[in-house]
């Protein structure tokens, strides 16, 4: 009897730890004095990526992945083509047509008629693949939110890696405003 006990232990032991160690790494961080509860809308911004090896998706892809992935979210997401077309509608300037910095400096100023907030992704491709998302405030440009998520080693470089490090994204920030609404109730 001694022994069975001893092997059951051994076997819920060997269980526990394996998925801890399947777990991928994130980090959390709201900025002192960032209110994420007024963020209703969320445009998603072009990615800072480069890819690395050839079974990745490409910048387009990605910023695609990232869109799809906020089915899990309840806030409104708005695609990075929706808010470009907009642009290109309002003043008449195509940013998918303009290098990176001017892309950039075009959709920060225009933005907040689109959304509340942006989020932008940056991708660092390491011996792991680390996803930092970094949450602004529309208009402002203010930043309210970050989130980073490390891939397990054993993780490649694909669409289905990609597109579940981008729903705990969304997962994370919806946790983050469920806390600071909480934490202000109980202030009152």
């Amino acid at each position: 009897m001694k022994k069975i006990v001893q092997m059951l232990l051994v076997v819920c032991m060997v269980v526990l730890s394996t998925q801890v160690a399947f777990a991928n790494y994130d980090s959390v961080t709201v900025q002192e004095g960032a209110d994420l509860s007024t963020v209703k809308r969320i445009a998603v911004a072009a990615p800072l990526y480069t890819p690395v090896d050839e079974k990745a998706p490409n910048k387009e892809m990605l910023t695609q992945i990232v869109s799809d992935a906020s089915r899990v979210s309840r806030d409104y997401v708005i695609s990075y083509d929706a808010v470009a077309e907009g642009i290109r509608t309002a003043i008449n300037v195509d940013i998918k047509a303009l290098d990176r910095r001017q892309a950039a400096k075009i959709y920060k100023e225009n933005v907040a008629n689109y959304a509340d907030a942006y989020v932008v992704l940056t991708v660092a491709n390491n011996s792991r693949t680390t996803f930092f998302f970094d949450v602004f405030k529309a208009g402002t440009n203010e930043l309210l939110y970050t989130y980073e998520i490390r891939a397990n080693k054993s993780e490649g470089d694909t669409v289905n890696t990609y597109n579940n490090l981008s729903e705990q994204f969304y997962k994370n920030f919806d946790r983050s405003v469920d806390a600071q609404l909480k934490g202000n109730s109980k202030k009152k």
